[in-house]
């Protein structure tokens, strides 16, 4: 019979790096409403919370920080809300996800924005360590794939999804 151990998540190796937040994906959801959102119009808080789900209150939050790095724009009055600050086919996924949760790699030591080297006791050096070279390879394959993707190639996919699910009749 075979046993198998349970794997428990430990945050002294970066495990839990490799979940996006709850704050990285509402970022990336409201990004792509804003980056769809047809003619030059700004969506307001209220109206971005119905489309995505997410609480005005956190959502306010995230607002803050994407106009803080100058991915959006808010305007005041009646028609006042937020809009892109960038073009759409500008802003990676990568960057407003780094943007929420930091690194993209799954452990301290293979991180190129905020490096920190493994403990000698469990990595005497960083050459020889074939873990590190493993979560570097991991780090380039998340980055290649978040930062090869744009918003606008997003909202490009997300049409074409839904033209295809109209075509579909009994």
């Amino acid at each position: 019979m075979n046993t198998r151990h349970a794997i428990i998540p430990t945050k002294s190796i970066g495990v839990n790096a490799l979940r996006l937040s709850s704050r990285g994906d509402y970022a990336t959801r409201v990004v792509m409403e804003l980056a769809a959102a047809e003619g030059p119009r700004a969506l307001s808080v209220h109206e971005l919370a119905q489309r995505t789900g997410i609480s005005q209150k956190y959502l306010e939050q995230i607002m803050m920080r994407l106009r803080v790095a100058d991915l959006v724009r808010s305007h005041r009055g009646v028609n006042g809300g937020y809009e892109l600050a960038v073009a759409a086919g500008d802003i990676s996924v990568g960057e407003v996800v780094r943007l929420m949760d930091g690194p993209l790699a799954p452990s301290p030591c293979a991180s190129q924005s905020a490096h920190v080297p493994c403990p000698v006791y469990r990595c005497p050096t960083e050459q020889s360590c074939v873990l590190r070279g493993l979560w570097l390879d991991v780090r380039d394959a998340i980055s290649d794939v978040l930062d090869g993707t744009t918003f606008d190639e997003l909202v490009r996919r997300q049409r074409a999804a839904r033209t295809e699910v109209s075509r579909y009749s009994i």
